[in-house]
């Protein structure tokens, strides 16, 4: 069965809405992380995963208690994986219909504007990274290490809209709109790389402010790494774009 770009894209959004909604039950079916006592009296340790759900409080003496039924831990790892099958699939297809050739036009001519598409690059940057810090921090709150992975992906696939869209209104203009989503996808997917390169890099000095994603200066970084890689879009390549039928 075919699966077109529209309900690739529905799948994914499905998938990752109920990726989050999954997080969130999840983490009120665990023992509370702020005060375990108040779930388990009297316990020395809670030992919980997130794969498949579990948690089990542990007193002294090694005897430990399932917090979590094994009919809820089965259920809810049916519905991951459901959604998980649900989300890559889609990521799969849209992924594939943005390399596969044939998917390259001319579109309409319009004017090269390079300073504003490396400014509206390095502003995409400060944003998308100052999003991320927020949307993760309430997400891993919220529903703890799947929320915030998920969060962060929500999150890339917007800028990789955002940037597509910045492409397409005053961009290098190769390729028209399939070739702005190309440009989009590796504009966010690098800069994205080169952060937490950046991240790994530096963890004692991120370790150091207690702020989960860094200091401050992440931000104005991820600007400068973005428009660099805008601008770096902007090179030659000696190739000519081809309308296809």
């Amino acid at each position: 069965m075919k699966v077109t770009a529209r309900a690739a894209r529905n799948l994914v959004g499905a998938g990752l809405v109920g990726g989050l909604v999954w997080s969130v039950v999840v983490e009120a079916a665990m023992p509370s992380w702020f005060d375990p006592g108040d779930s388990c009296p009297g316990v020395t340790t809670v030992e919980q995963h997130y794969f498949p759900p579990s948690a089990k409080c542990v007193y002294e003496a090694g005897r430990s208690v399932d917090y979590v039924p094994w009919a809820k831990t089965f259920i809810l790892t049916v519905v991951i994986v459901l959604l998980a099958v649900m989300t890559v699939t889609g990521l799969v297809v849209l992924g594939w219909r943005l390399l596969r050739r044939g998917q390259t036009d001319l579109g309409e001519p319009k004017p090269k504007r390079p300073a504003l598409h490396v400014l509206g690059a390095a502003m995409l940057g400060v944003a998308t990274v100052a999003i991320v810090r927020a949307v993760i921090i309430i997400a891993l709150l919220m529903g703890g290490p799947p929320g915030g992975a998920t969060a962060f992906v929500i999150v890339a696939l917007g800028a990789i809209g955002s940037a597509s869209a910045l492409d397409r209104a005053v961009g290098p203009g190769r390729g028209g709109s399939a070739g702005s989503r190309r440009r989009g996808t590796v504009l966010v997917v690098t800069a994205a790389a080169a952060m937490v390169s950046l991240v790994v890099a530096t963890w004692s000095e991120y370790a150091q402010h207690n702020t989960l994603l860094g200091p401050g200066w992440a931000i104005a970084v991820s600007g400068g790494v973005f428009a660099v890689l805008a601008a770096a879009q902007w090179i030659p390549t000696g190739r000519r774009s081809v309308r296809t039928t």
